[in-house]
Parts: C-alpha cells; structure tokens; sequence
C-alpha cells in the first residue's frame, strides 16, 4: 500500500491495557541496534462498548450531598454492581433493602428511620439527553417537576454504614437479621444496634466514570464532620484492603491491623477513626 494511502486509513482507537506492560527483547534490529534490556508497550484494542467513558469536559460538576432514604435503594443497588468488580462486596438489593424498609416501617415512611441518618449520598443534577453516561441515570428522580428541561438528581457516590456494639467492625455487625422485615422482629446481633457507640460504613462507592475527580473525599468529609457534629456515636470503624489503606489513613483513620471479618472473602484490614466528644454548651433561659 502506497504512503499517501496508508495516511488516510484511519487507524482503531488504542488504549492501553494496565495489565500488558510488559518489558521484552525487542526484535527489530533494521533500522538500529537496541539495548537487550529495551522496554516496549504493548497494545490492545478495547471494545467501544467495554472502554470507560468519562464526563465531557466541559460538564461542570455542582455535587451535593444529602441523607439517602428508601426511593434512593435503586440507584444505591446500580452503584454498587458499576463500582465493586467483586460481587462478594457489593451491597445486594437484599442488603441495600434492609437500610430502605427500615427508613419505610421504622418511625414513619415521612421520617428518617434510626439507620437512613448513618447513610449519605452525593448527587449532581443532570439534564437527560446531555451526553452524560452514568449507570444511576436510569435511576435518577426529578429535581423539580416544573422543570422545563427534566433535569434529574443522580446518585454518583454513597456512603452505607449502620451502627455496631463492637468496636471494630465485623461479619455479625454487616450481616442482615433473617427476621428483619416481620412485624414483631426478635432480638439479634446481626445488623443495626441502636444502641451501638461504633457506626460501621458498609460501603463507600463512586461511579467509575466519576472517579478522580475528589468526590470520594469530600463526600467522606462531609460525612465524617456530620456523624462528628451529631454525637451519636464514639468512632467510626471499617474494613479495606491494603491498596486502600493510605486513602482512609490521610482522611485520618488509624490502622488497626489484620480484620477478623471475612465478608467477600476476607483479606481485609481494620480502620478506625475516633469522633470527638461534643464541647459543653451554655444553657440559655
């Protein structure tokens, strides 16, 4: 094929695998004379439809964050099946549904229950048909229904905790009462204790697409200084792998070393970060 025609064949977009780096013995040897040692990349071509596709960007992110409560289980079941790879940690509808019809049958279906409060989402406003790619999309709720442009609320991001009498977390504290859903519930160590000192975060999620972007930060922050600011708890506790140990460490959780759960598999390490004892305030009247 002549050069002028090789020009105008439009080559298919390359993206390079994390997994096929690789240093090999180069075996070209016309043009020059290469080190033994010389590294070349290897690439392979991913399917359109198995590439992720980030915002546009030019798409202003405005983030908000809010308690989540029973209409938010969908969206909630979505992000967790786009952001864990691993199946075993992912809070299934059965586990996400524990957190909602407690939000629907505990004080009243106008008021948040005793686990909705532990539980946090961040959200931005999409216009539907904007080019914006999002797996809660389909998921998402009118912001407003006068809105001329149908601009819905997006979950991009949760935080799903509940509350523990241990004070570290642990497979009795993430396990879900078979009972829970009867009128007259029996008494159990599974799951959500009221009583608890430790709030144990099940889950701390972001679209894939919206990664790296600090909204697992600010959202963690925001719901750090909230559980801080409420004084209904002594610590928060949870469990990660060591990749992300340093993530939790800099937002000031302290490593507690290997985790007894075995929850997805095991493997996990313990972190803990200690909530500060509400200041004495002046009584006025």
């Amino acid at each position: 094929m002549a050069l002028e025609e090789q020009q105008r064949v439009s080559p298919a977009p390359l993206t390079e695998s994390l997994d096929s780096v690789r240093t090999e013995r180069s075996e070209s040897s016309s043009q020059h004379e290469e080190s033994p040692t010389a590294e070349r990349r290897q690439f392979i071509i991913i399917p359109e439809e198995h590439q992720r596709k980030a915002p546009p960007s030019n798409f202003n992110l405005h983030p908000y964050t809010r308690p989540l409560t029973v209409s938010d289980l969908d969206s909630c079941v979505a992000l967790e099946n786009a952001a864990f790879t691993n199946p075993g940690e992912r809070a299934t509808r059965e586990k996400a549904s524990y957190l909602g019809k407690e939000i629907a049958f505990g004080m009243s279906t106008y008021r948040l229950s005793r686990c909705g409060e532990l539980c946090l989402g961040i959200f931005c406003t999409i216009v539907p048909g904007s080019g914006i790619n999002a797996e809660t999309l389909a998921t998402g709720k009118p912001v407003e229904t006068s809105r001329r442009n149908g601009a819905i609320s997006v979950l991009l991001g949760h935080v799903v905790a509940a509350k523990t009498n241990d004070p570290v977390a642990s497979d009795e504290s993430m396990g879900v009462p078979e009972n829970w859903d009867s009128p007259h519930p029996k008494a159990s160590n599974l799951g959500h204790q009221e009583a608890g000192r430790t709030i144990v975060v099940h889950s701390v999620a972001i679209l894939p697409a919206f990664q790296g972007r600090g909204l697992g930060r600010v959202l963690m922050m925001a719901y750090m200084q909230q559980m801080n600011g409420a004084g209904i708890a002594d610590r928060l506790a949870l469990i990660a792998h060591d990749h992300k140990m340093a993530w939790y460490e800099k937002l000031g959780f302290t490593n507690k070393g290997n985790s007894k759960a075995q929850f997805g598999g095991g493997g996990w390490y313990d972190l803990v970060f200690e909530l500060k004892a509400l200041e004495p305030r002046a009584a006025y009247g």
